[in-house]
Formats: structure tokens, sequence, C-alpha cells
């Protein structure tokens, strides 16, 4: 729970961390828990052994697990506040609670009033759920209540709407199995086969065609994941041209419905993420900057900060990478230099792997302009963050490409040390790849030292290694970050 709060505290905003000193103020006690959220909102280390230590130096007689429960709950209460404040769909589930409090109470007047006053807003929110329960809330009243003042009729006509919210919601709920268990069935089983890809997922478009065709009404979500599913589909199967149609369908519908989106729209959010992901993937890199541009629009100022920072920072990353795809490398720098401090910093919120790639393509962008220092800089940045895993493909990446930097720095004791260390930290199931072989030949061999006669012998030695390099899936998603065979061909030259 504690990395969770610490987390949590790093994500405020400055008005934020005003309301929640105001609201401590309030308090006569002793405010251990406010002396725990500075230390954790001052300190650069996120660290929970360190941040206790000096808690305990400034509350001996406090526990700090304690403290750390009771400020976890104030900074949630604080954040829960907020969001009913400004999110319809939060002011609907505290207008929920209200009504059964209540009830609860016997207090059923009041509460059918909550009821009646939240009803409209489901709907026009199309919060089919939320729905469903105001909807059983208010039979439930004419229950309790021995039904006076409506004739069966009328309560006959709201059951049928009872049951018609459920076939929506079953429908909702077919959308999301079929959607999940395509992206389960890609993400695990097609990376274990390179050929039968259509007959492995053919089962599934059947079941959504037959979804679609279905005669209930389709709300905005059934619409949105029916655009997921065959974004996904058409872009895995190898279809980019259906797959780039039904991007653009799919940003309309989210522009067409911007009055239904929460606060802050973090479903767009993941939505425009997710395409450009997938267009970055497919190479389709021409088509970027407009989708670029929509993340861009989403940095407004009535959205919460964290959520703007996250934005900002997204849209950085898929711009640093197309500048990357067409090479240029001076407008990198300009968007680079252009940018905060922060913008690179380490940002709770956003996918580890996600902000790897973005000090990653910084330092590829001071690389190609011969800045090796600077590139180095955010290598270093990168590769000692504690919280990096392992086993991804972006850290291979990272640290090849740091041996890359420090030949080009001309660094022979560094590169001895690194390759040794390489070689131990990849063995046994992460054996080293023909690629990287290939690489650590390279720069032993130091083709750049030699005459040309010698490096034609060297040449033609280095065939078998060179032709084994670069032949498996892994290799070629390294180098899908940096092309290590084009910079090796270049030391002959």
């Amino acid at each position: 729970m504690t990395d969770t709060l610490i987390r949590l505290i790093r994500s405020l905003s400055p008005a934020e961390k005003r309301q929640f000193k105001m609201g401590a103020k309030k308090q006569q006690q002793q405010k251990a828990y406010v002396i725990l959220f500075d230390l954790i909102d001052r300190s650069d280390k996120t660290d929970w052994k360190y941040i206790k230590q000096q808690f305990q130096k400034h509350c001996p007689a406090s526990s700090a697990e304690s403290t750390a429960t009771y400020l976890f709950q104030s900074v949630t209460d604080v954040l829960i506040q907020n969001k009913v404040k400004a999110d319809e769909g939060f002011k609907l589930m505290y207008g929920i609670m209200k009504a059964d409090l209540f009830r609860q109470r016997n207090l059923l007047d009041q509460s059918f009033t909550e009821v009646r006053a939240l009803l409209p807003i489901a709907e026009k929110m199309q919060k089919l759920p939320l729905r469903y329960l105001l909807k059983r809330a208010e039979l439930n009243y004419f229950s309790e209540t021995n039904f006076e003042g409506i004739n069966e009729k009328i309560l006959i006509a709201k059951q049928q709407e009872a049951r018609d919210l459920l076939k929506d919601l079953r429908h909702e709920q077919e959308h999301h199995s079929l959607y999940e268990i395509l992206k389960h069935r890609l993400g695990n089983q097609l990376q274990k086969k390179t050929t039968g890809k259509k007959m492995v997922l053919d089962d599934l478009v059947l079941s959504e065609l037959a979804i679609v065709n279905n005669k209930t009404q389709h709300h905005l979500e059934s619409r949105k994941l029916h655009l997921l599913f065959q974004s996904f589909y058409f872009t895995r199967i190898g279809d980019y041209q259906s797959a780039l149609k039904t991007f653009y369908v799919l940003n309309t519908l989210f522009e067409k419905n911007e009055p239904l989106r929460p606060n802050p729209p973090i479903d767009y959010y993941n939505t425009l993420d997710g395409i450009l992901d997938s267009l970055k993937m497919i190479r389709h890199y021409d088509e970027m900057p407009y989708f670029i541009e929509k993340l861009y629009q989403l940095e407004q100022e009535h959205y919460p900060d964290y959520f703007r920072f996250l934005v900002k920072k997204t849209a950085l990353l898929y711009e640093l990478s197309h500048y990357a795809y067409l090479e240029q490398w001076e407008k990198a720098i300009d968007q680079i230099r252009n940018t905060p401090a922060s913008g690179f910093s380490d940002f709770s919120l956003i996918h580890e792997k996600k902000q790897a790639e973005l000090i990653f393509y910084a330092s590829l962008a001071w690389f190609h302009m011969r800045n090796f220092k600077k590139a180095l800089k955010y290598v270093n940045e990168l590769l000692l963050q504690k919280t990096l895993d392992y086993t991804q493909p972006y850290y291979r990446v990272c640290r090849l490409f740091n041996i890359v930097l420090h030949y080009e720095m001309k660094d022979p004791e560094y590169l001895e040390y690194e390759i040794r260390s390489y070689k131990r930290f990849f063995k046994g199931k992460n054996a080293l790849y023909p690629l990287e072989k290939y690489i650590f030949k390279i720069v032993t061999l130091a083709p750049s030292r030699n005459p040309r006669y010698k490096n034609q012998q060297l040449w033609v030695q280095l065939q078998p290694l060179r032709d084994a390099a670069g032949s498996i899936p892994e290799e070629a998603l390294m180098m899908h970050y940096f092309d290590f065979m084009e910079w090796a061909v270049e030391k002959f030259r």
C-alpha cells in the first residue's frame, strides 16, 4: 500500500495538494499524516524505507504504517469529492448511494426524489449499469409504497424499460467478452504461430457479426467496442487499409459524442494512444500527425493536471518517434529543447514502457546529432531506474544502444566491462541473440581503427554471423528502435 500511496501523492496537482492541506488545517489533533504527506511530496526518492526513516525522525511516537493508511484514506476522500463535483458518472454513483441511504432510514420520499433527479442524467450519459440500478430503485419505491398513485399499465411499461436495459447490458457484455478474448488470443497464441492467424480468429469474427446484426439498440459503448474489435483485428491480420478506415471512424465517434465524455476523458485518451501505437507498429507514420493533434486537443484547462501532463508526455513520445522514422533529427532536438525537464521525468501515471521509449527517442536524436554526451545522459537516466522490467525488449535495446554510444565515444575500458556484464545478465533462457553477438564482435574488433585491407578480411570472416543476425522476431523488434545492422555496416565504410 505504501508504494501506491507514494504514486498517488506524486500524481496530485498543486490545486489538489492545496485542497488537502486546507482540509487538514481544520483538524485540531496532531497532524503526523500531514508531515508524512510533505515528506513524500518533497522527497526526490520513492523508496518507502527512506521516507519511513525520515518520518520516524520527525514523529518517533507515531507508526509510519498506520499514518500511511490514514493518509491514503484522507487523500482518496479529497479526490473522490473532486470527482463528484466534476464528473457526471461519479455524481450518479454518489447520488445512488445517497438514495440507498435515505431508503435504509425509511425516508422513502427523499430517496425517490433523488432517484428521479438522477434518471435523466444517467440516460443522457448512456450509463447503462447505473440506469438499471436507478430504474430498479424506482420500481422498489413503488412496491414499498404499495404502488400508490401508479396504475398497472404504467407499472408494466416501467418494468419493460428495466428488461430492455438488461438486454442492452447483456449485449454490451458480449461485446466486451469478444474484444477481451481477441486481445488475449493475439497476445498469447499468435505470438507462437506465424501462420493461420485468420483461422484462429474466425469464430470471434462470426460471433461479433452476430452481435452487430442483433436488433438490440446500439449504445455508444457497444459501438465503441465494435470499432475497437475491428481495428484490433484488421491490424493484426495485416489488413492495414481497413484498420486505418476504422481508426478514423472510431475517432469521429468520440468527437461526435463529446458531451458524453467523462472528466477526464480517459477512454478517448486510451483510444488515441492505442491508434497511435498501432500506426507506429505497422509503420504508417504519415497518418500519425492527425491523431497526435487530436491528443494535444485533450490538453484542456478544465481537465485535471495529472491528465493533461499524461496527454503531453504521450503526445511528445509519438512526435519524437515520428521524427525518428523520418530522420528529422533537428526537429526532434528543437522539440526536446522546447520541452521542460519535467516532460522527461518519471511520472507514476505513464506506463513504464512509454517512459522508457520517450527517454530512448530523446537519446537517439542527440546520437544522430553527434552529441554523444547528451545521448548518454538520457540512456543513463533510463538504465539507472530501479523499476525497469528487465524482461522487456526495450531494456535490451537500451543496453545495446548504450554499448554503441560508448563505442562512438571511444571508451574501450568501459566497453570491455559492459560487454562482460551484458553476457552474464542475458544467459540461460535469455541467451544472447545473433544480433548482439555480431555487435559485440564489431565493438571488439573496432574496424574504425583498422586499415582498409584488414577490414575487407574481417568483413568476409563475419559473413556467417552477419547472415544469422536479425533473423528472429525479437531482433526485428529491437531494430524497430535502432538499426544496429546498418550501424555495424557503417563501421566498415
